[in-house]
């Protein structure tokens, strides 16, 4: 069997590593002509680690990230609303809540594939399929052939449109800025793992190692707006100086250049994700706001399940008709939620906001956790990996 994968982020290289662990030939192809390292950090929720555990790849990735010890919910003045330690989703889950930077991440799923596998400067511009398998069409007139291809190159995939035609993505009508930042060790230690909520804006913070910090922020805003004469720092810094202690000292003490603006899409849930012999992951399947810090983990959750189906019978059909059925109702959940919970987050009427306010401090930890399963729940190759782990039989 060949897999022709289009597209390395984490769900296509997750997906790759795994295939070439099963025995399947793999070709990655990548339209970047080179890879660049995005000044951001990803939140490693016990669905990803699972995964990555399977591929026996988190004791490259555990050195390189930060264990998170809450994930607490604050009003813009600093003060709690929810408070939410991560060991209780530990225990219920069987793995850590972790934080690393995306170069990291990304550079351990890259070194198992070898030299050959990934090819840069790869932009698809044709899709064709029939009962004996797939031809893939580069824009430099090149023609890559196998028997399954994976649609795994992000948010607005040429896969998808070649395969579904189903237009763009939707604009959430929210726009976020991210950034990591190398700060004084002082200032380190006034970050605590939380998201403060405020008239409709969000700031959250976490911290990576070495003394580095990832914030992030999201606003209302026009779609496709751009950054002021003054830079995107002070536009940060304009609708987020006034709030808690360390939110306006992070920006601050983030350079312009490592400021990213992007606006925020996704896109309602599908009805499957396989096409004949295609299949689609990640951004490219399930576009989700970023509420819950689950695009990542459901793209890496993907990539693993697609390889485990695939390596387990030469029948494509039944293989990607299995990775349809094991991760629907997860990346389902994902999506809805995360539409949910930035509803609430970004209330604006101030009755609204008093109301949340309640519901927030009234709502109890074992409420949050329930809400949280049917994301972070996986299949039974997960829940044998966690007992391994718990257990001590495997790293």
């Amino acid at each position: 069997m060949r897999a022709v994968v289009i597209g390395a982020g984490m769900g296509g290289l997750s997906a790759a590593v795994g295939l070439r662990q099963a025995g399947v030939d793999v070709v990655v192809l990548e339209q970047a002509p080179a890879l660049q390292e995005v000044g951001a950090g990803l939140s490693l929720w016990p669905n990803a680690v699972h995964g990555l555990r399977r591929l026996g790849l988190w004791d490259s990735i555990e050195p390189v990230g930060a264990r998170v010890d809450r994930s607490d919910i604050l009003d813009q003045r600093g003060a709690l609303l929810h408070g939410s330690p991560t060991l209780p989703v530990q225990e219920r889950f069987g793995a850590p809540v972790t934080m690393v930077h995306r170069a990291d991440l990304h550079a351990v799923l890259r070194a198992p594939l070898g030299d050959g596998t990934l090819r840069l400067g790869a932009r698809c511009v044709r899709l064709a399929q029939d009962a004996d398998g797939v031809v893939v069409t580069l824009a430099d007139g090149s023609v890559v052939r196998g028997d399954v291809a994976v649609g795994a190159d992000g948010l607005r995939s040429v896969v998808r449109a070649l395969t579904l035609a189903d237009g763009p993505p939707t604009y959430s009508g929210l726009t976020a800025w991210r950034a990591v930042v190398s700060v004084d060790p002082r200032l380190a230690l006034q970050v605590g793992g939380s998201e403060s909520w405020g008239d409709a804006s969000v700031f959250g913070m976490q911290r990576l190692p070495g003394n580095r910090v990832y914030w992030y922020a999201a606003t209302r805003a026009t779609q496709g707006g751009t950054a002021s004469p003054a830079g995107h720092r002070q536009d940060v810094l304009d609708r987020f100086g006034a709030w808690h202690d360390p939110v306006p000292s992070l920006v601050r003490e983030t350079g312009e250049a490592a400021v990213l603006r992007n606006d925020l899409y996704d896109r309602p849930a599908l009805l499957s994700l396989a096409f004949g012999r295609v299949a689609l992951l990640g951004d490219a399947a399930h576009p989700m706001l970023p509420y819950l810090g689950q695009g990542a983990c459901q793209a890496i959750a993907d990539g693993v399940a697609l390889a485990g189906a695939l390596g387990e019978t030469h029948d494509i059909q039944a293989a990607l008709q299995a990775y349809n059925d094991r991760r629907m109702p997860q990346v389902t959940a994902a999506v809805n939620q995360s539409r949910r919970v930035a509803r609430v987050a970004h209330l604006r009427a101030p009755l609204a906001v008093a109301v949340r306010r309640a519901v927030l401090r009234l709502t109890p930890q074992g409420y949050a956790l329930r809400q949280l399963e049917p994301v972070l729940a996986g299949d039974d190759a997960d829940r044998h990996t966690a007992r391994e782990h718990k257990e001590g039989t495997r790293p």
